[in-house]
């Protein structure tokens, strides 16, 4: 059976956890975190049964999937029923994807199995053979209006555990600053909590006065971080259009900036009457960014001012994760720095 939104696959849950659970679940969502979230639900409502279980974890491509699944089907008297987490099953190969769907077919008496996969292509064959035996909660096709409902029941709840109540504007002005994703705006609603210490209500002047701010600083510190240094920060936030659209905004105006820079100093502009044509910037921060402009030269601004044309095209036009399109950009930029770090006779026009 497959449940398509998570409320129904929770009612199923708390529902089947008084009769018969199964032994088989498959958790289909885009976001890791959320799957692993899922898989508490499950493994909750297992040990609430089950009473003692050994829980263990495996992600990514398994090599050894008859070896796991022989686990499975052996009983032990010490450590009580197995529970096994397989995630990232749409990383397997064919033959341990077929090793899984004749698993489910027959499941182990002895053991509860979990599957997390990223994606729900090529599961056909394990949704055709497990279909008398397998639970699934897909989440891969969820219409974001369902999805930002469902986060917004998540964060009240979240907020809830730790005492404090989200106002409406709040919640709405929290997910239109974080984006659709979950440990974002967990991780944002943690420090709301903590920053309104004893009162009780969160409301919109905390979003506005926390979560913005922070934003926008990290906005800009990658965005100059990825103009003006060979090697890329590393990016701790979840990757999604809330935070990708912004930082190419922000690079932009990095790479814009540059190339007046260039084209100043190619035509010979004295130092001290470059901040006429670029107000606002600071002396560090020309002292910092004019060697790269000088090497880099005006035809490296163009073609990135190019490139982020193509790919804020593609972030806005296409349905690909926003994670690889940032992957893809930084690749691109990182190609594009090299070809530019040579000497100017060695470089191509």
């Amino acid at each position: 059976m497959k449940y398509q939104n998570l409320p129904a696959f929770e009612k199923h849950l708390e529902m089947a956890s008084k009769v018969q659970l199964s032994r088989v679940f498959l958790i289909v969502s885009p976001c890791q975190y959320e799957r692993k979230k899922i898989v508490e639900k499950i493994v909750s409502a297992i040990k609430g049964k089950e009473g003692l279980v050994h829980f263990q974890v495996h992600e990514g491509a398994q090599g050894a999937i008859e070896e796991q699944i022989e686990g499975l089907n052996t009983a032990s008297l010490l450590t009580g029923k197995q529970v096994l987490l397989l995630d990232g099953i749409d990383k397997l190969k064919k033959n341990a994807m077929a090793s899984l769907s004749a698993y489910v077919v027959r499941p182990s008496p002895f053991a509860y199995l979990l599957l997390g996969s990223a994606s729900s292509k090529g599961l056909n064959e394990l949704y055709a053979t497990g279909k008398k035996e397998l639970i699934a909660c897909d989440l891969s096709d969820e219409k974001p209006w369902d999805r930002k409902d469902r986060l917004k029941r998540s964060l009240v709840e979240f907020a809830a555990k730790a005492g404090k109540r989200l106002n409406a504007d709040a919640l709405e002005h929290l997910l239109e600053n974080v984006g659709l994703n979950l440990p974002g705006l967990e991780q944002e609603a943690d420090k709301l909590i903590s920053y309104v210490g004893e009162r009780r209500e969160i409301a919109l002047q905390d979003v506005h006065a926390l979560c913005a701010a922070q934003k926008s600083a990290t906005l800009w510190q990658l965005a100059d971080a990825i103009a003006w240094r060979d090697s890329f920060p590393r990016i701790d936030e979840t990757v999604d259009l809330s935070l990708l659209l912004p930082l190419l905004s922000q690079l932009r105006t990095q790479f814009q900036q540059g190339l007046t820079l260039a084209i100043l100093l190619e035509r010979g502009t004295a130092h001290a009457d470059i901040p006429h044509y670029i107000p606002g910037i600071k002396p560090a921060s020309l002292d910092k960014i004019l060697p790269i402009a000088r090497q880099r030269q005006s035809p490296f601004f163009k073609r990135a001012l190019d490139l982020l044309f193509d790919v804020e095209l593609m972030a806005k036009n296409s349905s690909f994760d926003p994670a690889l399109i940032l992957d893809l950009l930084l690749t691109k930029l990182t190609l594009l720095k090299r070809h530019y770090a040579l000497p100017v006779s060695q470089s191509s026009r």
